[in-house]
C-alpha cells in the first residue's frame, strides 16, 4: 500500500493548496462580515496579511506528517518542495513591502 498515492506531485499540490484554505478558515471563523475583496484590503491597509499568509503555512505540517506516519515519502517531499516555494515568494513580497 506505500505506493498508493505516493507521488511528488500530489504533494506539491495539497502544500500550495493547503495555506489558501487554512486562510479562507481563518476569513469564515473571524470575518465572515465582510466581502472577501474587503477583507484583502483590511489585512493589508494593517500590514497583516504576509503574516497571517506565513501562518497559514503551518497548516501543511498536517498533511506532510500524514505522509510521513502512512510512509508516502515522495508526496511528503512534495509538500516540503512547496514550502520551499512559498518560503521563496514571501521572502520575496517581504522584501518589496
Amino acid at each position: 500500500m506505500k505506493g498508493r498515492a505516493d507521488h511528488l506531485y500530489l504533494g506539491l499540490a495539497i502544500g500550495i493548496l493547503f495555506p489558501f484554505i487554512a486562510y479562507f478558515i481563518y476569513y469564515l471563523y473571524g470575518y465572515r462580515f465582510m466581502s472577501i475583496p474587503v477583507f484583502i484590503g483590511h489585512q493589508k491597509y494593517n500590514g497583516l496579511l504576509l503574516s497571517n499568509i506565513r501562518l497559514c503555512m503551518i497548516a501543511n505540517l498536517v498533511p506532510f506528517f500524514l505522509f510521513i506516519y502512512t510512509e508516502r515519502m515522495k508526496s511528503a517531499r512534495g509538500i516540503l518542495f512547496s514550502m520551499f516555494i512559498w518560503a521563496g515568494i514571501l521572502g520575496y513580497l517581504t522584501y518589496l513591502a
